[in-house]
């Protein structure tokens, strides 16, 4: 049977979710304890988004075909028994075969935090960015408007990316002052290019800091040179918060949405 994994990683010790050679991966320790548990596996692990190293989960999905004869409480402890203890499966989903973690998905939502108080957070720091310097949150969120859209991001892509096409939706961008020295921009799109987030962050922080205009973030978009948006703030500070997907396999769930804390299962869950 295909089964979805509903994942929450600490990338800060993982060289990014998808498998290399020599490098500790979220994909290949999720491989290696499902291998554990069911030897040769059907299938490798399929993950809705590649996150790069140092960022973070509360709700990535995963998939894989076993040959289980066990019920899908008992996959899900098994699977947690062989993990390291910065990786964790919070439900494992009976999905249809049809199902594709990446390509089923219509949307992701991402959370990047910053930290621009008079003091950094020890406690916080492997999951904030700290910016030594008083940001207007009021300039970031009205900048942050100009990616709501369909644009071409190649700006905002990394140079080495091999997306091809750079078009993605961005359906909404929000950046919000959650304590006196907390920020949050919470993103949501189909997809996004890589380090498309993490440049858009670099840019809204340059426009809160005063250094540069909403303008330059326009012109920006309208080059669609790639890599021009250069700066690129840290990977600590992203968390990929959920997937969110839309099909109707049981002809039953008009709406499927895979969360970090719960989510609705087109067959069964555990």
């Amino acid at each position: 049977m295909r089964l979805a994994l509903i994942v929450e990683y600490d990338g800060t010790d993982f060289s990014g979710s998808q498998f290399q050679l020599n490098a500790r991966t979220v994909q290949g320790s999720l491989e290696n304890a499902l291998g554990t548990i069911f030897g040769d596996l059907v299938s490798r692990v399929q993950m809705a988004s590649r996150t790069d190293a140092g960022v973070h989960a509360l709700g990535q999905v995963a998939s894989v075909d076993v040959d289980a004869k066990m019920s899908l409480d008992e996959v899900r402890s098994a699977i947690n028994g062989n993990l390291p203890e910065d990786v964790s499966v919070h439900h494992v989903i009976e999905v249809p075969k049809t199902f594709d973690p990446r390509r089923s998905a219509i949307a992701r939502e991402y959370r990047y935090v910053i930290n621009d108080g008079a003091a950094h957070s020890p406690t916080r720091r492997r999951f904030e960015h700290r910016v030594r310097r008083p940001l207007d949150v009021g300039a970031m969120n009205d900048a942050a408007q100009l990616f709501v859209g369909v644009h071409d991001f190649a700006s905002f892509a990394a140079a080495s990316s091999d997306a091809g096409s750079t078009t993605r939706h961005v359906e909404s961008a929000k950046v919000v002052r959650m304590s006196n020295k907390r920020i949050v921009f919470d993103v949501r799109g189909n997809a996004f290019v890589r380090q498309q987030i993490r440049r858009m962050v670099a840019t809204l922080i340059a426009v809160g800091d005063g250094s540069r205009s909403s303008e330059w973030i326009s012109s920006l978009l309208a080059s669609r040179c790639s890599g021009a948006a250069t700066q690129n703030a840290p990977p600590h500070g992203l968390t990929l918060m959920r997937v969110i997907y839309a099909f109707n396999p049981c002809h039953s769930e008009p709406h499927l949405s895979f969360r970090a804390k719960r989510g609705i299962s087109p067959l069964r869950r555990a």
